[in-house]
């Protein structure tokens, strides 16, 4: 199928405010409530009327980590761009293009934006990704077409070689699985607060919410074989964690595999060699278990050339991944010459840079190089659902979920939003013992139903259940 042709004829914002069951402690942020931003785009896609949605939590220290700014400016810095990328998108399709061209011009044109408020890269970017997500829905709606099917026929025009010069010429599908997965593995969040035993939780902590709490329950109620372990810097209060961690899981779950997430609380290598040695040493048997370690550097250090010695040095041990770094198109190509092997993918980020970037493991060394799945406190409806089509259509088998833990179940969703997902995703989603939540069975959670025209989601949101963001303050998260 040849290109087709669209234009955007509106884009709106909505917000939807949601409170955790229990704080999520990653880095030097405490998450306790957060705002979703929801976008509508209304298109037109070959002449037919399509509309597309994207939506992401607006989370503290994660975008950016500056520590004079308050939460508060973290949230204003994200509306920003996704302001930004509206009117910028919105002028790039303001007549019918191909999406790819209209993908172009808006995100040099969102990080330029983004470069007038003295933005980092990163931020200015997850503007542009909600455009893109929603434009790219809309044009799957439109067109009766899944996400993999939009990749593998490369519907969307996509030219690789304008992220990364060496895939001109490279078919878009290269980045994909064979067929989308209809299932995959949940890989557990332990955030730095979270309980590891029962036993941990003070009485007038403890939830008794119909949701498991502590590690341990996690893992007897869901079979979990995933762990995404966050460590804090803080080698005594690592050490202590860790030895209780590597505990239960001989106790409990032999067969589990563990990544490790810095979450940029290193500043040198000697520090994080010390972590490393510590575990080697130390807890050999959780050491066996670490499939690589996430972000242990800060980012204003972790692609400094100058550190290309001690990062090759510890790739060696345990493969290294970039995930607050990957500001930039040209990110991992970079990182690979300082001697990390893997990038993570998260739809925040771009799904379009995520493609390149799985072509660009796979055309080099695709034993070596590698795309993981992370997340962002993805919420259903539309953050979870379109993420996990994503990581479907590259066929990554296990991915970081935590939305499921922090979060109780559907309660943030409206009565029709939660019904829906009962309806037309029955393989995700279940309703037991009054609670509606997602269906982890066996570590892993079906999503067959994701391949629907689109990006996963399905039926249209619930905006009405939202507060227009004109309409929204910070203040209303309490």
């Amino acid at each position: 199928m040849s290109a087709p042709s669209m234009r955007i004829d509106s884009v709106d914002f909505y917000m939807r405010n949601v409170r955790t069951r229990m704080p999520f402690k990653y880095g030097v942020a405490i998450l306790t409530s957060v705002p979703i931003l929801h976008v509508v785009v209304n298109a037109t896609v070959e002449g037919k009327r399509a509309r597309g949605v994207a939506a992401d939590i607006l989370p503290p220290k994660w975008f950016d980590k500056d520590p004079e700014k308050e939460y508060r400016d973290n949230v204003e810095d994200l509306l920003f761009a996704a302001r930004a990328a509206a009117r910028v998108y919105s002028a790039a399709a303001r007549s019918t293009r191909t999406f790819f061209s209209i993908w172009q011009e808006g995100y040099e044109g969102t990080l330029a934006a983004g470069d007038t408020r003295e933005l980092n890269h990163l931020t200015a970017a997850h503007g542009s990704s909600l455009i893109e997500r929603a434009l790219i829905d809309a044009c799957g709606r439109g067109l009766g077409r899944t996400y993999f099917q939009l990749i593998r026929d490369n519907i969307l025009d996509l030219d690789l070689g304008y992220l990364h010069a060496e895939l001109a010429d490279i078919n878009p599908a290269v980045a994909l699985a064979s067929v989308p997965l209809n299932s995959i593995s949940i890989r557990h969040t332990v955030g730095l607060a979270d309980p590891i035993y029962s036993g941990d939780i003070p009485a007038e902590e403890v939830l008794d919410d119909g949701l498991p709490q502590a590690l341990e329950e996690y893992i007897a109620a869901q079979e979990i074989a995933f762990l995404k372990v966050k460590v804090s810097g803080d080698m005594d209060a690592d050490r202590e964690r860790l030895h209780a961690i590597a505990a239960l899981l001989d106790q409990r779950a032999r067969g589990c595999q563990v990544t490790l997430d810095g979450n940029e609380q290193y500043c040198d290598m000697d520090e994080f060699s010390m972590l490393l040695d510590y575990i080697d040493e130390e807890l050999p048997t959780l050491w066996r278990r670490i499939l690589y370690v996430e972000q242990p550097l800060e980012r204003g250090v972790a692609l400094n050339s100058d550190l290309r010695r001690g990062i090759a040095a510890a790739g060696m041990r345990k493969p290294l991944l970039v995930d607050e770094s990957d500001g930039d198109l040209d990110t991992f190509a970079w990182a690979m010459d300082l001697g990390y092997s893997g990038i993570s993918s998260k739809a925040c980020k771009g799904l379009i840079k995520a493609i390149a970037n799985a072509a660009l493991a796979r055309t080099r060394d695709e034993k070596r190089y590698f795309l993981t799945g992370e997340d962002l406190m993805n919420l259903p409806v539309v953050p979870l659902h379109q993420d996990l089509a994503h990581v479907a259509a590259l066929g990554i088998r296990h991915v970081e979920r935590n939305g499921h833990h922090y979060v109780r179940g559907l309660d943030h969703l409206s009565q029709r939003e939660c019904a829906e997902c009962l309806s037309q995703h029955s393989d995700m989603y279940a309703y037991r013992e009054g609670l509606a939540a997602l269906a982890i069975e066996c570590g892993q959670v079906a999503i067959a139903s994701l391949q629907c025209p689109g990006l996963g989601v399905g039926p249209d949101v619930d905006v009405g259940s939202m507060v227009p963001l004109e309409d929204w303050s910070f203040r209303q998260l309490g």
